[in-house]
């Protein structure tokens, strides 16, 4: 006799680890394998990472793997999730024109899905964490770039090409920093992680950051978002107005969105995100009201995210559950209330 399908497994690809997790149908996780990405070893490297993630969960969950109903994966890049092909991605090179639902079916032996990381991230906090309920979002995940994500009535913009959302590629200055798509003042080149570790460490090189100095020196690699936060919390007051000043950019840009879109909630994610949400959160929502028209900005207030790690995840397993499931999907509180 055939054994129900209970189980899915959600995996977040990001730039420097691979995360895979198994939750039950109430989505309540039972395990979790996380490695280091690798990217340039390869796609047999790859594949081989994502293949032992998932049997690790399996076997640490004491399961088989028929009881598995799919797997979601969130990858960062430019995802066809109708073809099921990577278009490109930043910082996975070989995922170009890539068949990654099919690699990832054929690896695993099991149903599989993929997403954008960002577009996996926000619809895991709009479906359990701080967007739950809401069928107007737009999420932006702030971490060594900026991804971004939009919800319209209870659906998830993909565009032609599956690329909607690339919020980071909003143009906030012509003449300004390089960024990695190749154009000029992106979002991303100017407000990402990696652009404030960067003006960070002319700070701390001269000696307008003694705390930061001592944790970081003016190594790019070892300015982290949680150094930028101790650092601030050290009384590295020039941080802190690095911190608000990009925030503030961030938030202009949202209240342009918010003008286009007219969501009803703003999710910040990420790592940044969540290490600085005290200095990021309330600049950024204040920048958002006063560049939005006054009747739009009212109604919409920006939060951080919820789920942290997990977003990604959950939101690529929901996804799973949502294509190889048996519909409706409800949670026994939902049943039981």
């Amino acid at each position: 006799m055939a054994k129900e399908k209970r189980y899915v497994i959600g995996i977040d690809v990001g730039g420097t680890k691979i995360m895979a997790v198994l939750y039950d149908r109430h989505f309540h996780p039972l395990a979790k394998a996380r490695t280091k990405t690798h990217a340039n070893e390869g796609e047999k490297h790859f594949l081989g990472i994502l293949r032992g993630g998932v049997r690790q969960v399996i076997k640490e969950a004491h399961l088989d793997k028929d009881e598995i109903l799919g797997v979601g994966l969130g990858c960062p890049g430019i995802i066809n999730e109708k073809r099921g092909v990577v278009l490109s991605s930043p910082n996975i090179r070989f995922l170009k024109n890539y068949p990654l639902i099919q690699k990832l079916s054929k690896a695993t032996g099991l149903p599989a899905t993929a997403a954008n990381d960002v577009k996996a991230g926000l619809y895991g906090e709009q479906q359990f964490g701080a967007a739950k309920g809401c069928r107007n979002v737009i999420g932006v995940f702030i971490g060594t770039g900026i991804g971004g994500a939009v919800i319209a009535d209870g659906r998830m913009i993909y565009g032609a090409a599956g690329g909607a959302g690339e919020i980071g590629h909003i143009q906030v200055n012509p003449s300004g920093p390089l960024c990695g798509c190749g154009k000029r003042g992106c979002l991303e080149a100017v407000a990402s992680r990696l652009a404030i570790a960067s003006e960070a460490a002319t700070l701390s090189a001269r000696q307008l950051a003694p705390a930061l100095f001592r944790k970081a020196g003016t190594d790019l690699s070892d300015i982290r978002s949680g150094t930028l936060a101790k650092a601030i919390r050290s009384g590295d007051r020039m941080v802190e107005l690095l911190v608000r000043e990009k925030a503030r950019i961030i938030g202009t840009v949202l209240g342009n969105l918010v003008n286009v879109l007219n969501p009803e909630l703003i999710v910040l994610g990420g790592g940044l995100a969540e290490a600085l949400s005290r200095y990021l959160v309330p600049e950024a929502d204040k920048a958002m009201h006063e560049t939005a028209m006054p009747a739009l900005a009212k109604t919409v207030k920006v939060v951080p995210a919820k789920l942290g790690d997990f977003a990604v995840a959950m939101g690529a397993a929901k996804m799973a559950w949502d294509k190889f499931g048996p519909p409706p999907f409800r949670r026994e509180e939902d049943v039981d209330g």
